[in-house]
């Protein structure tokens, strides 16, 4: 009997110890708050992605300059147009071969070439023959011939000379880009102007399928690597055909290393997602087409002591 006591009130005991462990406050956790916190984030993110989608049917007549095409989208109706005309490829890869092998041999920095570089530039060197022979067939101008057949030659002899010696100084490779300069120019000045041209005749069959409304209000996302943002071709063209709109409107859209067509809605749901986050919280639909933390960070930074740039 005095055994069962004993195990009662032991039992007894501890249900109070646990009760009086369980009010005591838990010591934090800063993890665990992280992780929920975390979580919660990433539930954000995804049910912001899946309105971004949906706002899209609520958005003006778009044009998206993507890889090879310009695409109108409007209503939930798709229509694409070829954008490169054939002289501008045929120019833009021969001009690649010279950059090519620039930039095989660059990194050696003039001492010899590794095992990759060696067999890269025989790669490049192999596909030479083959550029002579089909530019020939494209119908370029005489001079335009002349100018590739030159280019050709000079990245050929290049090539061979840094395999010959397994290495080409500084001074050489320096003197083979120089060359190359004027002939590079010559053929960009070349591509451009039948390129915009195709750009140009495409937007005239485009825009009257709009109507005047629209012609006010319609976008467009121009898709471009980070190098070409500035001052970029597609972009200049836009800029006088919408007579140079501000920035902060995002009327036109520079989607920098956006290569598909749905990163680059993705982009424009973004958009039109901020435009009414920005008129809903903050009165002004292009508030958020700035860094939000830039207020912040404008009357924060300016207070801050901050490391020395110099030597001690």
């Amino acid at each position: 009997m005095g055994t069962w006591r004993t195990v009662i009130a032991i039992g007894i005991a501890g249900v109070f110890a646990l009760r009086a462990h369980a009010d005591q406050p838990r010591p934090p956790d800063p993890t665990a708050a992280q992780n929920d916190l975390r979580a919660v984030d990433q539930t954000f993110i995804g049910v912001y992605g899946h309105a971004l989608k949906e706002i899209l049917v609520d958005a003006p007549p778009t044009f998206l300059v993507v890889g090879d095409s310009l695409i109108l989208l409007r209503r939930g109706q798709r229509e694409v147009r070829p954008l490169i005309p054939p002289i501008f490829n045929e120019l833009k890869t021969v001009a690649h071969i010279p950059l090519g092998v620039f930039a095989i041999i660059s990194p050696a920095n003039g001492q010899s070439l590794r095992a990759t570089q060696r067999a890269d530039l025989h790669r490049l060197r192999e596909r030479i023959p083959q550029a002579r022979a089909a530019i020939q067939r494209v119908g370029l101008a005489p001079q335009q011939l002349q100018r590739q057949e030159e280019m050709l030659t000079a990245a050929s002899q290049t090539a061979d000379r840094a395999l010959d010696q397994g290495q080409l100084s500084d001074s050489e490779l320096t003197a083979f880009c120089r060359r190359m300069r004027p002939l590079l120019d010559a053929n960009i000045n070349e591509a451009v102007p039948p390129f915009l041209d195709e750009l140009n005749r495409h937007m005239g069959a485009l825009l009257p399928q709009l109507s005047e409304s629209d012609r006010q209000r319609f976008l467009v996302i121009v898709s471009g690597v980070h190098q070409a943002r500035h001052d970029n071709s597609v972009m200049q063209y836009f800029r006088r055909l919408l007579g140079d709109p501000p920035p902060i409107t995002q009327r036109l859209i520079y989607a920098e290393n956006v290569s598909t067509e749905a990163a680059a809605l993705h982009l424009l749901g973004v958009h039109q997602m901020e435009k009414r986050v920005g008129e809903a919280f903050f009165d002004d639909p292009y508030y958020m087409n700035r860094d939000v933390l830039s207020g912040a960070a404008s009357a924060y930074v300016p207070t801050m002591q901050l490391p020395q740039m110099g030597v001690q």
